[in-house]
């Protein structure tokens, strides 16, 4: 079962990453320009690991604080509606909206996997090493 879970997350990536130059080339034909590029893939990417983080942090009252937490989600939301924003500008109206769209959803597998990633960079940069009880009397 597990080979099949890696298969199909496999084939989803490969369907995202299809869909997603078939659609930049629609949409550079149409409205010349591109929905799907590394500038948007790091701002979209970073907004929802923003948003999400800053969401935690609110919510669990981090520090004692949770003005940490809204100030983080604040970028976060802010980033967003700055990409969006920029979407509109570039290109016609309804092109654009179609397109924002297509971002919201197909950028947040991007943001999940980029998560997991950054705690596993983490993790591997704070060196963490695990701590045994030698007097636990187990």
């Amino acid at each position: 079962m597990f080979i099949l879970t890696i298969l199909g997350l496999l084939i989803g990536a490969f369907a995202i990453h299809t869909f997603t130059q078939w659609f930049n080339t629609f949409t550079q034909k149409e409205g010349n320009y591109q929905f799907f590029s590394s500038d948007h893939t790091i701002a979209f990417v970073s907004a929802y690991i923003l948003m999400f983080v800053g969401y935690q942090l609110m919510a669990n009252n981090w520090m004692g604080d949770p003005l940490n937490g809204e100030i983080i989600l604040l970028v976060g939301v802010i980033v967003f509606i700055i990409t969006i924003w920029n979407n509109f500008q570039k290109t016609n109206f309804l092109l654009a909206l179609l397109g924002s769209l297509v971002q919201i959803i197909i950028y947040i597998p991007y943001a999940i996997v980029g998560l997991l990633v950054l705690i596993a960079v983490i993790a591997f940069f704070a060196q963490t090493k695990p701590v045994y009880n030698i007097n636990s009397g187990e």
